[in-house]
């Protein structure tokens, strides 16, 4: 699924943008040719979601809670984290390194055991929905939003791990 192109400095002119091109390279911009290139790319990475996607994961086996975060959001998760297993809470992480393609595969595997998913994020719901397709009605998704600004408090994190717990 991946067409040739000549490598720069093998003795080829070609010019490289951002624009959709056809086969010959050339520049065209109709909705036919957008769906197609457009279509190519976005089965190419579907279809090899499982070797893209990349978390990193701690101890979300057994887990009750799983705080599913990316970016910031997945420092300011930690204290809330440790706060909540001080407290003999069974919470694992699970941090987004990629976001797309989202690991389906893994949050429908965890969905089967824990209870709930806390999704703090830095806005009012994006990923947490992803989450919740995802869990399909298994385990509870907790939004945990921030309008930005600055980081989450921690104890909105922690307080959210409480609830899914219950």
């Amino acid at each position: 699924m991946i067409p040739w192109m000549a490598r720069a400095g093998d003795g080829h002119r070609f010019h490289t943008t951002g624009l959709t091109h056809d086969e010959r390279g050339y520049p065209v911009m109709s909705a036919e040719c957008q769906e197609k290139c457009v279509h190519r790319l976005v089965d190419k990475i579907r279809s090899r979601a499982d070797d893209i996607v990349v978390l990193e994961e701690e101890a979300t086996d057994g887990a009750d809670v799983v705080v599913v975060s990316y970016g910031i959001s997945c420092r300011v998760a930690v204290p809330a984290i440790e706060r909540a297993r001080a407290e003999g809470l069974r919470v694992g992480s699970l941090k987004l390194v990629t976001v797309w393609p989202f690991p389906e595969t893994r949050i429908k595997e965890l969905a089967r055991t824990a209870k709930a998913f806390v999704v703090p994020e830095l806005n009012y719901g994006q990923m947490c929905y992803e989450v919740e397709r995802c869990a399909a009605g298994q385990a509870r998704t907790i939004l945990v939003p921030h309008g930005g600004g600055w980081v989450h408090d921690p104890t909105s994190i922690y307080e959210a791990i409480r609830e899914g717990a219950r």
